[in-house]
């Protein structure tokens, strides 16, 4: 579900801690908001894969990330998110106070980032540090310090995923079809990632080439 003021993803309390994650997934946002009582907050991802990660994949967003007396939100426009923010607008980078605190200023203005960059950026700080700037959608980011593990796991992350694109590539181009599908066939592989589950990878020969080669096979036949 998709909130017409904000353009945000809107989960419900009753939403799974899995179930959330793969809605968000399957969006280019970091960030939901979850609605309880006619009240609301911003979750991120990361809220969410913790979670998942203790063991509350299947309890609902109510029990897990709903304590009491949590600040609720309105619009987006009176949103003060608990965690480093940026905005682009214009050209220029607003920053909250979390992540002014996180990164520095001098940092935040060495950014290249425009309102529709879509990718990550991994972000070197004075102090030897990393840190990592994702796009939320609509001009917005959000940034996290790194830790030496979590450095090394991005690394390992970006090298399957340039694994698998040119292992993709590679198949197309020998004339194999290549797809991810919602239901399990025959012959398809199951694709999971930390315990999500994201569909199944199909790859068939061509019907084109199987055509010509039948065509081929008839031909020398009447021969």
């Amino acid at each position: 579900m998709v909130d017409d003021a904000s353009g945000l993803v809107v989960l419900s309390g009753e939403s799974t801690v899995r179930d959330s994650l793969r809605i968000l997934y399957r969006t280019a946002f970091k960030v939901a908001k979850l609605v309880i009582d006619e009240e609301a907050r911003l979750i991120s991802k990361d809220e969410l894969v913790a979670a998942l990660e203790k063991g509350f994949g299947d309890m609902p967003l109510r029990e897990v990330l709903w304590p009491k007396g949590s600040q609720s939100i309105g619009t987006m426009g009176e949103v003060t998110p608990p965690f480093p923010l940026l905005r682009i607008e214009d050209g220029f980078i607003f920053a909250n106070e979390a992540a002014r605190e996180l990164i520095g200023q001098s940092s935040i203005e060495k950014l290249g980032l425009k309102e529709d960059t879509s990718e990550c950026a991994m972000l070197n700080l004075e102090s030897g540090e990393f840190a990592l700037v994702e796009p939320l959608g609509y001009g917005f980011f959000i940034v996290k310090k790194l830790d030496k593990k979590e450095v090394e796991e991005i690394l390992e992350t970006a090298r399957w995923a340039a694994i698998g694109k040119t292992l993709w590539r590679y198949l197309e181009d020998r004339g194999l079809t290549i797809k991810v599908e919602e239901q399990s066939k025959k012959g398809n592989i199951p694709l999971s990632w930390k315990g999500l589950e994201f569909g199944f990878l199909m790859c068939r020969k061509t019907r084109k080439n199987q055509g010509r080669t039948k065509k081929k096979n008839d031909n020398s036949s009447v021969s």
